[in-house]
């Protein structure tokens, strides 16, 4: 198989037309802040009660710290399949080729969940309940709004970059209007944090969490487009995070002193925005709480197909894709074949999901939290062999930072197996079974070929 490279045949991704501000913009936006919180914090309260938001707080140590894991590789090397090009020049090309696959995979089956919550937000904002509770409605509207999507993906970066500027800024101001007149309206600004445990599953709500926390690596997947790409990235991903958390916290503080663990728990295998924002914000206000989700799960929608598309690109040009995944449209300078096809098989799973499954919304949040700590773990565990050679000097950056992330999110895992049930961990093993079968099929580049 020939690797299509395409530098060699005069294009490229469109150099240095993203600064920090944009980088900074997708990393959050493609985190989905109002969508997330919509499907996972009733799980949260559920898991472990009132003591959420401090959850969320101590969540987020070990996804900064793989954070930092990132940033220490892309500063080395700069390339948009992140995970998958790092991992296969540390550990070589079968790990590489798996992680890689495991980037994707996470991503196709969130582009489920954010299609559905997009399109049952929608039915509802427009007043369809009808609509709104049949799966057949969900699955044509959330199969246009993935492709409606892609084309604006398509479009190029920087127009990807101001749809996200436009919408995040709606969703922010609409959950920080939430998060107020929660305050406001709630008995008490105190929450008693350990009051109510829930049930005490403290290793699945902080998988819950990372689900949360996951997208701000967003920001380095469009790093060869990315002023200064060696180093802004990192910068956007660290402000990312540090912005989420504040966010995360306040307004899981603020519903849970509003209505109370119990009423969220009531509420895990739904969303509580639509549960509460009527009674909170009324009937005008209940709507542009609804309208931020779904713009949130809208603009999450694009910035998934942003970096899944790069970073099958970047598996192209090394073979661990077919090489038709590498052409570079050469009007908007974005990955065509693969933003398609990528398109093309998220419709195809999230209809076949939404017409199959009771489940969506709490099945694929487990299943996607198991495949983003496995490429996490690959990731930070990386890094010390990466840089095997060249350690001392930034031994904390280099081997105790990596270690640590590395360690907890193992720990994760191995104590959230036995929680998180049946039906995600035959998603997470159908998976890498396929992924293996297809990954190891295809044949390794000639010398010579692809990028060094």
């Amino acid at each position: 198989m020939t690797t299509i490279d395409s530098r060699s045949r005069g294009r490229s991704l469109r150099r240095g037309a993203l600064g920090l501000g944009a980088s900074t913009t997708i990393g959050i936006a493609s985190t989905a802040p109002a969508y997330s919180l919509a499907v996972s914090l009733g799980l949260l309260a559920g898991y472990v009660g009132a003591a959420a938001p401090v959850l969320l707080a101590l969540s987020a140590i070990p996804v900064v710290l793989v954070a930092l894991c990132f940033r220490e590789l892309n500063a080395d090397d700069p390339d948009c399949g992140t995970t998958f090009r790092w991992t296969e020049k540390a550990f070589g090309r079968g790990i590489g080729r798996m992680a890689g696959w495991t980037t994707v995979m996470a991503c196709v089956l969130v582009m489920s969940n954010l299609a559905q919550v997009a399109s049952v937000y929608t039915f509802v904002l427009l007043g369809l309940d009808g609509a709104a509770g049949s799966r057949l409605a969900q699955a044509g509207l959330g199969a246009v709004l993935i492709l409606g999507m892609a084309v604006l993906a398509y479009r190029g970066i920087r127009v990807a970059a101001w749809t996200q500027l436009l919408l995040l800024t709606a969703e922010i101001f609409a959950l920080l209007w939430f998060a107020l007149n929660a305050l406001w309206e709630a008995e008490s600004f105190s929450l008693p944090l350990f009051s109510s445990t829930g049930r005490g599953a403290w290793a699945t709500g902080i998988l819950v969490a990372v689900f949360l926390y996951w997208g701000w690596d967003s920001s380095f997947s469009v790093n060869e487009e990315t002023r200064e790409p060696r180093s802004t990235p990192g910068v956007a991903a660290l402000l990312a995070n540090v912005f989420l958390i504040i966010l995360y916290v306040l307004v899981a503080w603020a519903a849970l002193t509003y209505a109370g663990v119990d009423t969220l728990a009531e509420i895990s295998d739904d969303d509580f925005f639509a549960a509460l924002s009527r009674d909170l914000l009324g009937s005008v206000g209940g709507k542009i709480l609804i309208g931020a989700v779904l713009v949130s799960a809208l603009a999450s929608t694009q910035t998934t197909i942003l970096p899944t598309a790069r970073t099958m690109l970047s598996m192209a040009r090394r073979d661990a894709f077919p090489g038709q995944f590498a052409r570079i449209s050469t009007r908007y300078a974005t990955p065509s074949v693969a933003t398609w096809v990528f398109a093309g098989a998220s419709v195809l799973i999230y209809v076949s999901l939404v017409l199959t499954s009771d489940a969506v919304l709490a099945d694929s949040v487990a299943a996607v939290s198991v495949l983003v700590s496995l490429y996490y773990v690959a990731t930070a565990a990386a890094v010390p062999v990466y840089f095997s050679g060249a350690i001392r000097g930034r031994v904390l950056q280099r081997a105790v930072v990596p270690l640590l992330a590395a360690a907890a999110f193992v720990s994760v895992l191995v104590l959230a197996v036995s929680e998180v049930g049946t039906g995600p961990l035959v998603v997470v093993g159908v998976t890498m079974v396929v992924g293996a079968l297809i990954m190891f099929s295809m044949k390794p580049p000639a010398e010579g070929e692809g990028r060094p």
